[in-house]
Parts: structure tokens; C-alpha cells; sequence
């Protein structure tokens, strides 16, 4: 810990973000600060930012500023996703500069998510929403496989992902991990841990698979081509609440279409907003919603940045600080 003769005082932070309500709750959390919002697009943004010296903002706003923000010596991002901030960090010139995304939170709804999302889809919600419709008390052909019964990969095992698999185990599933280090002390969070190498092994062993990996050069289509046809003896389900560009889209249908997978939930799409004359909105056996599994709420931005405030004043290790090598 720093002396506190030498602890630094902040007194004014930037904002670029479109989260409703963050500069309220920031005030309420943090009166002594001064908040400057400089709204996304609008006349004079750069000229506003470049004041900056410590910057809380939206992966998809400011950074795309960054080579011009001399005087930024902090930038805090409000997403767990960095993927589309990583090129302007990369190609700005301050080496001195500290990034920090938004994590620490969202383990708890993509669970919820996923887990809600399994027991619609072995319960078919949505046939008997769809009979309700009609009026048809039907109870033919009728089953359903409980969660103890079913195992589950999990694609990326950071925070997220160890807190969705520890939520699958307690309820019975079988987990598999899939992790980028041949040994990983996520270990004992799952039941089976493996590396992407392996995948095959997983894709055949496995009545769900998660994607929960970031987007990186390593992990980008990593889905694609004839991959999936490994599932097909299982027929998994594919959930991804990861990133799109795991898999490209062609290659999502055509393995729908040859029955390698039985279905897809899709959080997240190679393509955002997914375009009207996607074919996957037609298909009976996908699920599409609008990446909202989980979102940024301005309350817990507003706890995690006061949090890495307070450790940044003091001179100490930010939380969730990126790797920019690794592009998360």
C-alpha cells in the first residue's frame, strides 16, 4: 500500500458510454468527483476527450480515440467483451497506458441465461407455450431429460465460465472445461478439463456445449468448417453466449441442416444486429436473442470503478486489467 503522503487524488473522470443512468449512480457512489460526460457522437467529442486523463467508457465509443488522447493515463471499459477496442489499444503509441475492462459480474445471469435456456429446451417450453395457444391440453410423445443426466462443455473457463460451470455441477450435470493451459487451477470447478486441442473429445462427449470464449485471433471461427460434425453421434445443442465470430454463420447452418448439432441458442451472432434475411431466424431449431444474456448494469459499473479508483489512487494493481496479447 502506498504512504498516504503519496496517495494520488483524483478529481475528474471522463465518460463515454451509453449505459442509462451511469453518470447518476457514478455522482451517487462518488460525490468528491467531478464526472465530465462527453455524449457518444456528439460536436466536439474528440476535443472534449482529449482532456482525458482517466476515461470510463463503452469498448465501441471512445477507444476508436484513443491515438489522440495523449493525456490518458487510465481508460476503464464498461463491457466484459473487448474484442472491438483491442485494434485502437494495439495501435496506440502510450505504453504507459493502463486498460481495465468490466467483469466480476456477469458469472450469475450467464448462468441463469444458459441454465434457463437448458430446461426450456429439454422441458419444450415452447411447443406447450405454442399448444396453450390453441387450447391443447397434449400430452403425446412427452419427455424430457432431467439435469443430472446431461453433460455440458464449457468453451472458455475465465470468470464467467468457472461460475457457469459451477452452477451446472450443482445441479447435477456432468462438466466438461476447455481451457487454454494444459493444467488449470479450474480444475476442481469441473469434472473433465481439457484444452482446445481436444475439442473433438468434448464435441463428441458432450449434450451441450456453451461457448463462452472471448474474441481472439486463436478463437476466431474456431467452429467452423466440418468442426461440429464431431457432435453429430450426440446431435448437441450449441449455446453461445461468447462471441459471434466463434463460428461463421454459413457453417452454423449447414451443421443444423446436416443434423451434426439439433439445435443452436444464439445470444450472440457472427453478424450483430443479425440481419433480417438471416436464415437463421426462420430455422425451427434455433433460438435468437439480442445479446442480452447479460448486460451492464450502471449500478455495478459504478461499484467496480469506484473499487479500481481507490486501487488506482493508491498506486496498486487495477482489477481485471486486459492483456492486450491475448485480447482480453
Amino acid at each position: 500500500m502506498a504512504s498516504a503522503c503519496l496517495r494520488r487524488i483524483v478529481k475528474t473522470v471522463h465518460i463515454s458510454s451509453v449505459i442509462p443512468n451511469l453518470v447518476d449512480d457514478l455522482t451517487k457512489r462518488l460525490p468528491q468527483i467531478t464526472f465530465i460526460n462527453v455524449p457518444v457522437g456528439c460536436t466536439g467529442e474528440v476535443e472534449k476527450l482529449q482532456e482525458a486523463k482517466i476515461l470510463l467508457a463503452d469498448p465501441d465509443t471512445a477507444p476508436q480515440h484513443l491515438s489522440k488522447l495523449s493525456k490518458l493515463e487510465w481508460m476503464q471499459l464498461t463491457w466484459a467483451g473487448i474484442d472491438k477496442a483491442i485494434p485502437y489499444i494495439l495501435s496506440q503509441q502510450n505504453t504507459s497506458l493502463k486498460v481495465t475492462r468490466f467483469g466480476g459480474v456477469f458469472g450469475p445471469a450467464m448462468a441463469q441465461y444458459v441454465i434457463g435456456q437448458i430446461a426450456s429446451w429439454e422441458r419444450d417450453f415452447r411447443k406447450l407455450w405454442s399448444n396453450q395457444q390453441k387450447c391443447d391440453w397434449n400430452t403425446d410423445h412427452y419427455s424430457y431429460r432431467v439435469m443430472p443426466k446431461l453433460t455440458i462443455g464449457i468453451l472458455g473457463l475465465g470468470d464467467i465460465g468457472e461460475y457457469v460451470a459451477k452452477m451446472c455441477k450443482a445441479l447435477g450435470m456432468t462438466v466438461w472445461g476447455v481451457g487454454r493451459r494444459e493444467k488449470s487451477d479450474r480444475q476442481d470447478t469441473v469434472d473433465h478439463y481439457t484444452t482446445i486441442s481436444r475439442l473433438p473429445e468434448v464435441l463428441q462427449s458432450c449434450d451441450y456445449v456453451c461457448n463462452l470464449l472471448p474474441s481472439t485471433p486463436a478463437t476466431k471461427y474456431l467452429l467452423s468448417g466440418r468442426v461440429l460434425e464431431s457432435g453429430k453421434d450426440k446431435r448437441l445443442v450449441f449455446i453461445n453466449v461468447g462471441r459471434g465470430d466463434v463460428i461463421d454463420e454459413k457453417s452454423l447452418i449447414y451443421a443444423l441442416d446436416q443434423g451434426w448439432i439439433s439445435g443452436a441458442i444464439l445470444d450472440v451472432c457472427e453478424v450483430e444486429p443479425l440481419p433480417k434475411e438471416s436464415p437463421l431466424w426462420k430455422m425451427p431449431q434455433v433460438i435468437i436473442t439480442p445479446h442480452i444474456a447479460a448486460i451492464a448494469f450502471p449500478e455495478e459499473v459504478a461499484e467496480l470503478f469506484a473499487e479500481n479508483l481507490l486501487l488506482f489512487e493508491a498506486g496498486e494493481k487495477l482489477k481485471f486489467e486486459v492483456d492486450v496479447e491475448h485480447g482480453y
